[in-house]
């Protein structure tokens, strides 16, 4: 029998040592954030929904990233996962005061997916400091999408202009400077 908790493939040591664990896990969180402005358009519930679901997804995505750091630089960052951690609690305690607003009748469900939105955004973005530039992009992208979303009621085709551009500054900004 094959004790999968202890083989190096599997598990969070595993994923993380992949080589393009980086981009894998950052152009995942963009299509993840252009699914929810998709789901968002569709339907207000389901936004909420999503957007609760994301918190603890893209906090695993950090870990994982946080991990790969951890070993490719052979040093622990147990500070830096309970600075992540106490940051993803935050936000998720953010979104659970949020839903309980929204459940009180005190702000409607439309407004509730973009508040959980907005909370994702500036966690990934201050994220940004343990984990580097890409979360600092991604959060700005997700700060960029609610404000278009705001002001304009953006549509997809404006989301996905600007996640094209930001896996290419991203890209662009990896080979230049790391």
């Amino acid at each position: 029998m094959i004790n999968l908790v202890s083989n190096e493939k599997f598990g969070i040591e595993g994923i993380a040592k992949h080589i393009y664990i980086n981009e894998i896990i950052f152009i995942g969180l963009v299509v993840l954030c252009l699914l929810g402005d998709i789901i968002g358009e569709i339907s207000d519930h389901a936004s909420i929904m999503y957007w609760l679901l994301m918190v603890p997804i893209f906090f695993l995505g950090s870990i994982i990233i946080e991990k790969a750091q951890s070993l490719k630089a052979k040093k622990s960052l147990k500070n830096h996962l309970r600075i992540s951690l106490v940051l993803w609690v935050s936000a998720f305690f953010s979104v659970v005061l949020i839903l309980f607003l929204w459940h009180s009748g005190a702000i409607l469900a439309e407004t509730v997916g973009l508040i959980i939105h907005i909370i994702l955004a500036h966690t990934l973005f201050v994220t940004g400091i343990i984990l580097g530039l890409r979360f600092y992009l991604l959060g700005l992208f997700l700060f960029v999408l609610a404000g278009f979303t705001i002001a304009m009621e953006a549509t997809v085709g404006i989301t996905i202009m600007l996640s094209i551009l930001i896996m290419v500054i991203s890209m662009y900004f990896k080979k230049i400077f790391m």
